[in-house]
């Protein structure tokens, strides 16, 4: 059997996952974690995609035995502070979208505390963190708290062009943080214009998150009242993941 290599799996369950193609990613995932089996580091990996994918599939069951299992392994392993706290992100992230917000948090803070332990204070991964920690103090009423992420992922993220698909994600999660407190806050519509200028610039139309985040995004637009931008968002995710499904094609 072919040794495992973590860049290979990556690059193509992200060719499914850019086409927008999430049951042969799970049907991959779910053959390479039966072949790899027994060797605890591809594990691992594999396991954290996981978490992700039922995370977007909603498979609650699945994604819970996952993360169990992606903790154990982290525990027995005792990998580097960067791959443990990505796990945990990844853990917590799906905790909160499963909604169990409240019981993400210390995962969270396991997460931070690792990842800051090993990274610099603006790398992308520390972005991501903030973000997503931002959400779940959102969802438990942290407003004050989740607001203060939002602009930390923010100041990460806006120094680096490469990084603005990130920023276009939470300029509309920061949007709505805003309208919750108050409906007609005069940064909404800021924050909104940014995160559509980012996805309406053909730069990032060839990066492989680019449908996945077009889509992740039209429905706040949708609901702040610009269809226009709703529909044109729908309209660049399907051409996304049409380009992008025969481009894995032709692998």
């Amino acid at each position: 059997m072919e040794l495992f290599s973590a860049e290979k799996f990556i690059k193509k369950l992200d060719g499914f996952l850019n086409a927008g193609d999430l049951n042969s990613a799970e049907k991959y995932l779910e053959a390479v974690y039966a072949e790899e089996k027994g060797n605890p580091a591809a594990t691992l990996t594999i396991l954290n995609e996981m978490i992700g994918l039922y995370r977007q599939t909603m498979e609650k069951d699945k994604g819970f035995a996952a993360i169990k299992e992606a903790l154990s392994v982290t525990d027995s392993l005792n990998p580097s502070p960067v791959t443990a706290g990505t796990v945990y992100l990844n853990a917590a992230t799906t905790m909160k979208a499963f909604g169990n917000s409240r019981e993400a948090i210390p995962y969270y803070e396991k997460a931070e505390n690792l990842l800051y332990s090993s990274l610099k204070s603006d790398h992308p991964l520390i972005a991501g963190l903030c973000n997503n920690m931002a959400l779940a103090l959102q969802d438990i009423n942290e407003a004050e708290k989740a607001e203060q992420y939002f602009r930390k992922a923010l100041n990460i993220t806006e120094k680096d062009r490469d990084l603005g698909l990130e920023t276009a994600v939470t300029c509309v999660n920061l949007a709505h943080l805003l309208f919750d407190n108050n409906p007609v806050d005069k940064e909404i519509d800021s924050l909104l214009d940014r995160a559509f200028e980012i996805l309406n610039d053909p730069y990032y139309s060839g990066f492989g998150k680019y449908a996945f985040t077009c889509e992740k995004c039209a429905p706040s637009f949708g609901f702040f009242g610009r269809i226009f931008d709703e529909k044109s968002l729908k309209e660049r995710a399907q051409n996304g993941y049409e380009r992008n499904t025969a481009e894995q094609a032709l692998l």
